[in-house]
């Protein structure tokens, strides 16, 4: 009976440790700017790691008085868990300065440090338990691995029940089950379940503790840097609505300070009598934003929307049918139907969003019911999937700044996937363009130097020979207003003469600077001079002067013209960052870096804003690299004799483990970012991920009990198997994933789980 229980400790203790991983990342994403999901899968490897090293040195002492190891490593996981998270939030850590102050470099190693505490005493927990139980070890891992796996899919469900600040009392509380259990031994005399009365007073004490001081202090304290942060310091600030769930938290903010304006036209305050006097709202996702949601405006107001880079493309369509692939905060959809578009229809991944842009009382009052007109559809999924079962269909698909870059966030971009500007969008997007259509793009243009431009250009260029059209120069017409906002126009068919002449006119009245249409005249400056300067600026410091001096839609006209010219290759060479095109394998929009010249970025740290997450990535893997050599390290020297003194074979044993180790973390890091394209969410592909190969790898142990081979066949059966799913990951994965995106989020998750 006690090892039954001792087995339900670890299954429960199993589900803690890796809720507790993936709070950890939420908290990360509601009070910083990401997950920084690999700090914390390192942390808790190495966690796990630290454990290990130290029960080489204890093995005899835990079979001495396992029952004690087993209470005291349970007891004291429960005040790490609190302690742990409370901690952390007063550590000054800001990814902002990663690249420009070496202090946050010990204030990264102090994460790993506080965290890796409760991931240590769960990993000591578990690791006593598979000593004392060795006779019992198919059962110890297949409880550990189905709790740990279990634990991925209650995250999900208690992100929609609990704020982001409580999730940790559900950890706590599994914490505090598995101890209690575990405590309980078997009277010899009775043959009843007791539990010490020192053992009880002890949890008690610990447990009231733990949960007093999370009630406390647990509040996530969120960046003074954030854009969230900034609002809630304005007098006039109204919390309009606040709900959270698995895909965010949501904050909308009221304030006369809210204006969202996204490239008008420095015209329209000369050329209008009247611009809107309704204040925006400002929707906040994880306390990023904001996305300006836009009331109803009145008759006089409603003419400002002709002054923004989205109306171009009405001037030479007329009543087209319409894909807006965002939803954001509707503002798109209203210039849509401004413009006179006959039928407009939206996707949005975040299913709150469009809960709450659609049916939420306040805003729909506040929107005049805009997204009641039987002329608007909002719809849940990717348009990128409805894209390709809808060829032929739309006069006009457009994508409004979906992007974030050098708007308010403080970048770490590099570190998340972004599947809406690769070359095969751009393809589907098209195939779904009817002859005559258009697909309009508008990006942020406020990164000095210039590149999340360029890449998007680098890219539809791709995009365009890639689908075999002869003369992409033909087909685009590209514009920017200064340090606001970038549009790119292509058209399925070509642009006439006609059509050429009123975009410019329209440019012209709004005072956008043209950067290219189809046989613009070459600027009168020297490219390469240009790309000279600046790299000579970014090497030697050396000041820009005379015809060197530039502004972005220089680089724009000239580094568009190069691509379709056939010169990408010179230009991603001898341009200063990399600005090559983004692809679905690889789908990070703002990894601008090149990490040959990551030394040069540092001496111009002041440029490179947007790229901490990038330099994030490195800082991580040397303390990564650091923290577990120190622990591989440790047992080799200390125990060296003992392990390898007439122990034949050990060195391959070290090895085997490590590779085995190793292997499963590359599939389940490669895999978390494949599903992210299939599921939309990269919190359920992180969660469907682990709690899968955690689950099945726990079936696989129970199996390989019951199979009657030869150990040597097995291990060949076993390696035949993981070479055969790997090419299939390689070269099968992505026809999966491709056409079984149009299926419901139901079917999508099995298709994962497969």
């Amino acid at each position: 009976m006690e090892n039954k229980l001792k087995l339900f400790s670890l299954f429960l203790l199993s589900i803690a440790l890796l809720t507790y991983e993936l709070f950890i990342m939420r908290s990360f994403s509601v009070g910083s700017w990401s997950n920084f999901g690999s700090l914390v899968i390192s942390t808790a490897l190495l966690g796990f790691g630290v454990s290990g090293t130290l029960l080489t040195f204890l093995t005899k002492k835990v079979k001495q008085n396992p029952n004690f190891w087993m209470t005291a490593t349970s007891l004291l996981f429960i005040p790490a868990i609190a302690g742990a998270h409370i901690v952390a939030q007063f550590v000054p850590f800001n990814p902002i300065f990663v690249g420009s102050d070496p202090r946050q470099f010990l204030w990264l190693g102090t994460y790993f440090l506080l965290y890796g505490i409760p991931f240590f005493f769960g990993a000591l927990f578990i690791g006593v338990c598979f000593i004392t139980l060795a006779d019992k070890i198919s059962q110890l891992y297949f409880w550990n691995m189905l709790g740990s796996g279990l634990g991925g899919i209650l995250i999900i469900v208690l992100m929609f029940w609990l704020p982001p600040d409580s999730l940790i009392i559900p950890v706590l509380l599994l914490a505090i089950f598995a101890n209690l259990i575990c405590s309980l031994q078997q009277n010899r005399q009775t043959k009843k379940l007791e539990i010490t009365l020192q053992t009880l007073i002890a949890s008690a004490a610990t447990i009231v503790l733990s949960l007093v001081a999370v009630f406390l202090w647990g509040e996530i304290r969120v960046s003074e840097y954030k854009s969230i942060s900034y609002i809630q310091k304005y007098p006039d600030v109204v919390q309009v609505h606040h709900s959270y769930s698995s895909t965010g938290e949501l904050h909308v903010y009221n304030s006369s300070s809210l204006h969202f304006a996204p490239g008008l036209s420095d015209n329209a305050a000369l050329q209008l009598d009247h611009l809107p006097s309704q204040p925006f709202w400002g929707l906040y996702v994880d306390g990023n934003g904001p996305i300006g949601i836009m009331g109803k405006l009145k008759e006089d107001e409603a003419a400002y929307m002709d002054f923004l880079p989205m109306s171009a493309p009405y001037l030479i369509l007329e009543k087209p049918k319409v894909l807006l692939v965002n939803l954001g905060g509707g503002i798109s959809a209203q210039v849509a139907k401004y413009q006179g578009a006959e039928d407009i229809t939206i996707f949005e991944q975040n299913p709150e969003i469009v809960r709450l842009i659609t049916r939420n009382p306040a805003i729909n009052a506040f929107t005049g019911d805009f997204f009641s007109d039987p002329q608007v559809h909002v719809y849940v999924g990717d348009a990128r999937a409805h894209a390709t079962q809808n060829p032929d269909t739309y006069d006009l698909i457009e994508i409004s700044l979906i992007d974030s870059i050098g708007l308010s966030d403080s970048g770490g971009y590099p570190i998340h996937e972004n599947y809406t500007y690769t070359v095969e969008a751009i393809s589907e997007y098209m195939g779904s363009l009817n002859e005559e259509g258009i697909l309009s793009i508008t990006v942020w243009n406020r990164l000095r130097p210039p590149r999340n431009v360029l890449r998007l250009l680098s890219t539809i260029v791709q995009s365009m020979n890639d689908q075999g059209i002869e003369d992409p120069g033909r087909h685009l017409f590209v514009y920017d207003l200064f340090l606001s906002t970038a549009t790119i126009l292509i058209k399925k068919s070509g642009l006439s003469e006609g059509e050429i002449y009123d975009l410019r006119q329209f440019c012209r009245r709004k005072a956008f600077d043209i950067i290219y249409y189809p046989g613009i005249q070459k600027r009168d400056k020297n490219f390469k001079k240009i790309l000279s300067a600046f790299y000579d600026y970014y090497k030697s410091n050396k000041k820009i002067t005379g015809d060197e001096v530039f502004i972005p839609s220089d680089i724009y006209h000239f580094a568009l013209l190069e691509l379709l010219e056939g010169h990408k290759e010179s230009l991603y060479q001898n341009y200063i960052f990399d600005i090559r095109p983004m692809q679905d394998l690889r789908p990070y929009y703002s990894g601008y870096l090149k990490l040959n010249e990551i030394w040069m970025y540092l001496d111009n740290i002041q440029d490179i804003s947007e790229e901490w997450g990038y330099l994030l990535q490195i800082a991580i893997l040397v303390l990564s690299i650091i923290f577990g050599a120190f622990i591989i390290l440790i047992p080799i020297i200390g125990r060296r004799r003992e392990l390898f003194k007439k122990q034949r074979g050990t060195l391959g044993v070290v090895v085997y483990y490590a590779c085995l180790g190793m292997g499963y973390m590359f599939i389940e890091i490669f895999l978390i970012q494949m599903l992210v394209f299939l599921l939309n969410n990269p919190i359920y592909s992180v969660s469907i991920v682990i709690t899968s190969m955690l689950i099945i790898s726990g079936l696989g142990n129970l199996v390989s009990k019951a199979v009657k081979l030869k150990r040597k066949m097995v291990v060949r059966l076993a390696c035949t198997g993981i070479v055969l799913s790997v090419a299939f990951y390689i070269f099968g994965l992505s026809w999966v994933l491709i056409n079984y995106r149009t299926f419901n989020l139901t079917m999508r998750v099995l298709c994962s789980i497969l």
